[in-house]
């Protein structure tokens, strides 16, 4: 947000004055401008202090941490808030700064000449101007605004240019050559300037006998007393010679002169300097004179012709008599009433001391004048000054909170307080240094101390605010100082915006809301919870009361001139719409309206005149039209704000209950969800959209706005607006408003056949008279190229009906959706029967044909029926049909409805394209207006209005429709849910198909349609279809099947009582292993049958257990586009091959088993092909031949090649067997073969074939024959064991299968789950065969009949957390390879050690989860083959150096981690150690119920949660470490 001109802390910022100076544009001027207002706010300790002035009365180190906010404005102030200076200094401008364009070229006789940069040595700006090239647009500053303090000018991108020097020329570069403090540096020099100048303006000042309060206009004028009052632009010197430039020497001859000279402002009287010639040397110091120029005069006696010698003689003999005046009033004791004059004048001069120190960020110091001065004007009965100190106080304070500062309210601000008398000696001159002792209303920040203050503010600001405002009226009641309306209504405003600010926060003032009244930034955060206090607040009705004080009286209003009472008008609107009453804030609009019309029409009445023309031919002339365009664009609203004439009406408008007509058009470009693009019959683009819903919200909104407020009232209203848009001219706010009129006007319903009450509620005269205004403004939009230039159509109940006359009939083909396309080569089904296009067992279902239909290229006649309920002839230019892809040829033109009747037009289509042609309306271009989109409303509608009143005020105006609530605006005010439904909405949908081939089966390769085969078996035929049509081509092909084995596992598919794994298997063999398949070259390319064409087609058959029959399904069709490209909806015709077939029984497998395997065989393979050489040279002879022996397979075994490769992959040493017999029913010998594949890993590439490395088991079967085979499989880790089985359906919805028995276990469903996974990952590491070695015919032979067992799933598995135990030497064997290790490995868990041997014992700990877990080791070392009670007994046998049980760390998955223990077998003998692994703690994963996972696990979620295990778990290491302790012999 920008910087608010009645902000509660306006008193404290510096108002700077932004002037364009020479050649700028105005986008470079904005920008430039953008550019100082970030830098408003300046930190006094960055800014340089002034070490060889004296003038440091404001100097920034007596505060650092204070702030300088500067106003950054481009407005001059009018003459009214001059007036009130320095009674309040921040109105009138204290800096005024010409921004100049460094990059433009000024002519010679500009006020600006041509400019250049200096540049250093290094050619880098130094950032000043260098020469009198600009002394004239300083000189001219400082003539048109002598009251400000400072004037300079800022050159902007004057990158690489040259002038002389001149300290008020201020050289900035371009963006791209700043750096990020170069606008920082410069304001704080700016603010460094001003402070200084400001010192020399508090001296001058205090050095006044007095300080008057500044007077109303209706004083002035009775007095004569114009100074104040005048305008600045009028204050200059009247002298020409004033204006011509002085030689250097003129200038310096005098410096004294012309410092006196400088210091004068129109701001105080002349004689203000009489004290403050003693500082001439200071100020000639600090300030050189400025070429010449100075402050033009105040008083009138120094304008009356008086020459520039005779001034200063004039100026000291008028300081001298005031001087003796001064003198000859003391004297006469502390009560006389020159003492009194004397501490008024004192507590005034206190006042303005202490505005100036808040201007200047010194907050303590100005707190501390401003106490002082209250304090002095409440005893004296100074009761203007005394509400203004209060003023102040209470902006210091609301900064200092803002600041984060501690601080305490002072006694001064309760109405209630102390009311001891002012100290009467207290020297009328003031600095930062004398402050009060006993007055430290400011502190170190303190958090707690700062909320009481907070509070304590908020709960004193009401009476503050009343007593202020109370202060005012006694002044002007009861003494002779009578503030200004002006000043008194902005103080209102002030605090009325103060007080809604902490009542919208609930009674509270938070960082937020000081935020929102220093920077005017929103956050928009605001309490959660009411205050206790609140009731303590005033009300939201009290508050508009204050407010409400602002505004001017019949008796002050005539003092204002428009200027002012426009922005009082808006500052208490703005407040009424931040507390909720828009209704008053309507009012107070529309009053603001009605000051601005006669202003806005006399203006355009001058301009009229000087053009010679009528004013009501303006929009015919070109000059008055010629700034539109500008107009447009400056007072077009900005993001994120409300900005443009029009934007201030709607707001208006909308409060009275006004119909807007371009809230649909807002609606459809904003909420556009599947939008297209048609054209006119101009070529011309028009964008719509597919939902209706929009406009409907939009007509049912519209009828519950119209029927709030008063219809009277309304029209007088846009008739309002209508006028301040012709006056400036805006042409598109007269289009909109009168479109508005039209449609507020209009009765907004759909008649029925003998309805008469659809009248508009305007006089004829009245609807004719805006109908012309409409195309005469168009008119003169379009002559001069003005955007926008259209109005918006106010009946959207154009159409009443669209019937299709005449049509063509076809015979529909079967209608396909566009999903059957993206399935592939086969039509699936919407219906949940089975995935098939046929299915002769389903039921079958009647025709779902549309009528009419409509052929592609042949053209229908339609009937639009329309409506025109106004009296006057609505002519139409143009008008469509409109469809949902715009696939028809229709257009009429040139039509015309008469006045106040329905009337049918005829209209000639032809559909494009194929497909559904559903029409929603019509487009329509009605004469002046915009084309837009127009529903079909076949039945009558109207808004029936409440029988009881349940709401009352805007609530009644705004309405939520449940059928389309998105299209309701999101207004932050009170709703109410809509009672009566809205109008329907018709639709016309007509099916439109293209010419479609016509195709035949013409022969096949199977004799007499029939065939036979095994199970497993394929077999492969062929048929040929020819496209007999004449020009129309097949595009669309697609082959479906149904066969009597799928046909049985359909209807088992219906059987509830089915087990998950069960259903998964029947699922399986249904949907994905297909019995019918169709085989073609590139499943990509498109199959295309040209007319008179023959296509073969490659069917394969699998012979399964069942099969008796199967069916071909062949559709076919005509697209004559992409399939990327096709509609919806299209259509196919479909022929069908039936064939017999005949399976016979092959290979069975008929029982398996699972059997544990040791991993030696692994151990001994890794430690060959790492090179155990040395260890077995170290191991005795007799030994080693044993282990040999023992591990090594004889050469017969056929495993040997298998064994040999155990471990030596990276699919680890665990293996187990499997136990497969295969029983051979055919009754010729058959050969079987079965592969087993290693698993692949992560860390492993995934091999182009994953079966070229595997291993194959070979057996002949003799008939009638079974016989078993042994495999070695790889055990197997499932990350997941109670992972959902998922749904194989395609033609449902579920991802998984829940078990449907009522007997329903946990621990049974898990068994299942996890039986069911092993198996899956068994199946793929294996596949089997058979070949008949005769015939060469082979087939695949069913593997899915494995069946686990809980003692198979143990030998299958392996454990989630690995633990192996080894034996190592002492750490000096491992040093020292000369010595040999004492301690032999036999097998992978069997070690031979030495007695009295120092030995570790290694336990390495793997834990494969996918979560860590906190594990705990426990280590149990015993004897071998001996009882319990003796097997513990190792007191004097075994010994070690730690601990059996210890916490490990967190241990992450995939991690392992290995533990040390110290051992030494005392005795000799068979030790046996084992070790398990218990959960100290369950880990918790933070994520859980933040996300609930993905889509597929959504549905077993609750599952899931119940299978999982919330126990600590243990586990047990597989096999234990054999340990023999061999002593010396």
């Amino acid at each position: 947000m920008g910087i608010d001109a009645l902000s509660p802390v306006a008193p404290a910022r510096i108002r700077c004055l932004l002037l364009p100076s020479g050649t700028i544009k105005r986008s470079r001027f904005l920008t430039f401008v953008e550019r100082l207002q970030q830098e408003s706010t300046v930190r006094l300790g960055d800014v340089s202090p002034n070490t060889k002035s004296q003038r440091n009365m404001f100097s920034p180190l007596a505060f650092p941490t204070g702030l300088a906010i500067y106003d950054m404005t481009t407005v001059s102030p009018s003459s009214s808030y001059l007036a009130l200076a320095p009674f309040e200094l921040y109105r009138e401008p204290l800096v005024v700064i010409g921004i100049a364009d460094g990059l433009s070229s000024f002519p010679e006789k500009d006020t600006a000449a041509a400019i250049s940069l200096s540049a250093d040595s290094d050619g880098t700006s130094n950032g000043r101007s260098n020469s009198g090239d600009f002394s004239e647009t300083i000189g001219w500053l400082k003539d048109q605004y002598p009251r400000a303090l400072v004037h300079q000018v800022f050159i902007f991108d004057c990158d690489g240019r040259v002038l002389s020097s001149s300290s008020d020329v201020i050289l900035v570069p371009s963006l791209k050559n700043s750096k990020t403090t170069t606008m920082k540096t410069l304001m704080c020099d700016l603010t460094a300037l001003l402070l200084i100048e400001m010192t020399s303006y508090a001296k001058s000042l205090q050095a006044l006998p007095t300080i008057e309060t500044p007077k109303s206009p209706q004083d002035q004028r009775a007095s004569g007393d114009y100074t104040h009052n005048s305008n600045p632009q009028l204050d200059k010197d009247p002298r020409p010679e004033s204006r011509i430039s002085r030689t250097p020497t003129s200038r310096s001859s005098s410096p004294a002169a012309n410092g006196e000279r400088m210091y004068q402002r129109d701001s105080v009287p002349s004689q203000m300097y009489a004290a403050a010639t003693d500082d001439t040397d200071e100020r000639s110091t600090s300030r050189p004179p400025l070429n010449g120029y100075r402050t033009p005069p105040v008083a009138l006696d120094q304008t009356n012709g008086a020459s520039e010698a005779q001034q200063p003689s004039l100026d000291k003999e008028r300081l001298r008599r005031l001087s003796r005046d001064r003198v000859a009033l003391q004297g006469f004791g502390s009560g006389s009433v020159g003492e009194r004059a004397r501490n008024k004048a004192n507590g005034r001069k206190g006042v303005v001391l202490g505005s100036l120190y808040l201007l200047a960020g010194r907050w303590p110091d100005a707190l501390k004048e401003l106490i002082e001065g209250a304090t002095v004007a409440r005893g004296l009965g100074d009761h203007v000054w005394h509400a203004k100190a209060l003023d102040y106080i209470l902006v210091c304070l609301l900064i200092c909170a803002w600041a984060g500062m501690d601080f305490e309210i002072p006694q001064i601000c309760y109405p209630l307080g102390d009311k001891t008398s002012p100290g009467l000696g207290k020297t009328p001159k003031h600095n930062s240094l004398n402050s009060i002792p006993d007055l430290t209303p400011l502190k170190s920040p303190n958090a707690a101390n700062r909320l009481v203050s907070l509070q304590n503010l908020c709960n004193l600001l009401p009476d503050l605010a009343n007593n202020i405002l109370h202060l005012y009226v006694r002044a002007a009641t009861f003494t002779a100082d009578q503030l200004p309306q002006i000043s008194y209504s902005e103080s209102a405003i002030r605090f009325a915006k103060l007080l809604t600010i902490i009542e919208n926060a609930h009674g509270s003032l938070d960082d937020q809301g000081l935020q929102l009244v220093v920077l005017n930034v929103d956050t928009n955060k605001r309490p959660t919870t009411i205050p206790s206090h609140l009731a303590s607040f005033p009300t939201k009705a009290e508050v508009a009361g204050v407010l409400l004080k602002a505004l001017p009286s019949s008796a002050t209003e005539s003092s204002l001139d428009m200027n002012d009472r426009v922005n009082i008008l808006a500052g208490i609107a703005s407040v009424l719409a931040k507390l909720g009453y828009h209704r008053k804030k309507a009012f107070i609009m529309r009053e603001l309206v009605i000051i601005l019309l006669p202003a806005l029409i006399q203006s355009r009445k001058d301009s009229a005149a000087e053009l010679g023309v009528h004013p009501a031919a303006s929009l015919s002339s070109h000059e008055l039209i010629g700034n539109v365009k500008e107009f447009e664009e400056a007072s077009r609203p900005q993001q994120g704000s409300v900005v443009g004439i029009q934007s201030f009406l709607s707001l208006m408008c909308e409060v009275y209950g006004v119909v807007f007509s371009a809230k649909a058009e807002k609606l459809l470009h904003t909420h556009v969800s599947a939008e297209t693009h048609h054209k006119d019959p101009d070529g011309n683009s028009i964008m719509r959209l597919d939902s209706l819903d929009l406009i409907v919200g939009c007509i049912i909104e519209d009828a519950s706005t119209r029927s709030f407020g008063d219809s009277s009232l309304k029209v007088d209203v846009l008739r309002l607006c209508i006028n301040i848009c012709e006056a400036l001219p805006d042409i598109p706010g007269i289009l909109r408003f009168s479109s508005d009129l039209l449609k507020t006007a209009a009765s907004g319903i759909a008649p029925g056949p003998e309805s008469r009450d659809g009248s508009p509620a305007l006089p004829m005269e009245d609807q004719a008279r805006l109908l012309s205004n409409i195309s005469r403004t168009v008119g003169a939009a379009r002559k001069f190229s003005i955007g926008n230039s259209d109005a918006e159509y106010w009946d959207d109940f154009l159409v009443r009906g669209i019937e299709i006359t005449r049509t063509s009939t076809l015979k529909s083909p079967s209608p396909r959706k566009r999903t059957h396309l993206d399935n592939g080569a086969t039509f699936g089904s919407d219906t949940k029967d089975g995935p098939f296009i046929y299915n002769p067992f389903g039921t079958k279902s009647g025709s779902t044909a549309i009528e009419p239909l409509l052929v592609v290229g042949e053209e229908a006649t339609f009937s639009i029926l329309c409506q025109n309920l106004f009296d006057f002839d609505l002519d139409i230019e143009w008008i469509r049909l409109d469809t949902i892809d715009g696939s028809v040829d229709s257009s009429a033109n040139n039509l015309m409805i008469g006045p106040y009747r329905t009337q049918s037009f005829q209209l000639v289509g032809a559909p494009k394209l194929s497909g559904v042609l559903r029409i929603v309306g019509c487009l329509v271009k009605v004469k002046g207006c915009r084309e837009r989109r127009f529903p079909i409303f076949r039945s009558s509608w109207k808004g029936i209005t409440e029988a009881k009143f349940k709401h009352l005020g805007l609530s009644t105006a705004v309405v939520i429709d449940e059928r389309s609530e998105s299209s309701v605006s999101e207004a932050a005010r009170p709703r109410r849910e809509i009672t009566t439904r809205g109008p329907v909405t018709a639709t016309l949908d007509v099916k439109v198909i293209g010419p479609q081939p016509n195709v035949v089966v013409q022969k096949t390769s199977l004799s007499q349609s029939a065939m036979m085969l095994l199970e497993g078996e394929t077999k492969r035929f062929t048929m040929t279809l020819r496209n007999i049509s004449y020009n129309t081509p097949v595009d669309i092909l697609s082959l479906s099947f149904t066969d009597s084995a799928t046909s049985t596992l359909q209807h088992a598919l219906t059987n509830k009582g089915l087990s998950p794994s069960e259903l998964y298997e029947v699922e399986l063999v249904s949907y994905q292993k297909e019995t019918l398949k169709w085989l073609h070259e590139d499943c990509n390319r498109e199959v295309k049958i040209a007319p008179n064409e023959n296509l073969s087609l490659e069917i394969e058959v699998v012979g399964k257990p069942g099969l008796t029959y199967g069916s071909i399904y062949i559709d076919y069709g005509y697209l004559g586009v992409d399939k990327a490209e096709a509609m919806n909806e299209f259509f196919t015709r479909q022929i069908s091959f039936p064939f017999t077939i005949t399976v016979n029984p092959s290979i069975n497998l008929v029982r398996n088993d699972f059997l544990p395997f040791t991993g030696d065989f692994a151990w001994l393979n890794q430690k060959k092909n790492l090179g155990s050489g040395e260890s077995a040279r170290n191991t005795p002879p007799d030994r080693r031949s044993r282990a040999t022996s023992r591990l090594t397979p004889k050469p017969e075994n056929r495993f040997q090649s298998l064994l040999e490769r155990l471990g030596l992959g990276a699919h680890g040493s665990d293996h187990f067997l499997l136990l497969l017999d295969f029983h051979n029913s055919w009754p010729k010998p058959l050969s079987i073969s079965v592969q087993v594949r290693e698993k692949t890993t992560v860390q492993e590439p995934i091999p182009t074939d994953l079966w070229k490395r595997a291993y194959t088991a070979h057996e002949v079967l003799q008939p009638d024959q079974t016989s078993r085979l042994v495999l070695l499989l790889p055990r197997i880790f499932l990350a997941n064991p109670y992972a959902p089985i998922p749904s194989l359906n395609p033609t449902t919805k579920r991802q998984f299968i829940h078990s449907s028995s009522t007997a329903f276990d946990n621990e049974t469903e898990r068994s299942a789950r996890e039986a069911f996974w092993l198996r899956e990952d068994i199946l793929k590491l294996m596949r089997a065969s058979w070949t008949e070695d005769a015939t060469g015919r082979t087939g695949q032979i069913e593997l899915r009949t494995l069946r686990l067992t809980a003692r198979m799933v143990d030998a299958i598995k392996l454990e989630d957390v690995g633990i192996d135990l080894t034996i190592k030497a002492d750490s000096m064997f491992e040093t020292d390879p000369e010595m040999a290790s004492p301690v032999t490995q036999l097998a992978r868990s069997v070690f031979h050690v030495p007695v009295d041997a120092f030995l570790t014992l290694n336990a390495t700990v793997t834990n494969r989860l996918q979560t860590p877990i906190y594990p705990l080791l426990r280590l149990q070392p015993s004897l071998r083959n001996q009882p319990y009670n003796v097997a513990l007994d190792l007191g004097r046998k075994f010994a070690f150096n730690g601990l059996l049980q210890q916490a490990l760390p967190l241990l992450q998955p995939g991690e392992s981690t290995e533990v040390q223990l110290g051992v030494v077998f005392l005795a000799g003998g068979e030790f046996e150690i084992r070790a398990s692994i218990e959960e100290v703690r369950i880990w918790k994963d933070p994520t859980v119920g933040k996300a609930n996972g993905g889509a597929d696990d959504a549905a077993d979620l609750g599952m899931s949660r119940l299978l999982d295990r919330i126990e600590r778990r243990a586990w047990q290491s597989r096999e234990p470490c054999i340990v023999h302790a061999i002593g010396d012999a």
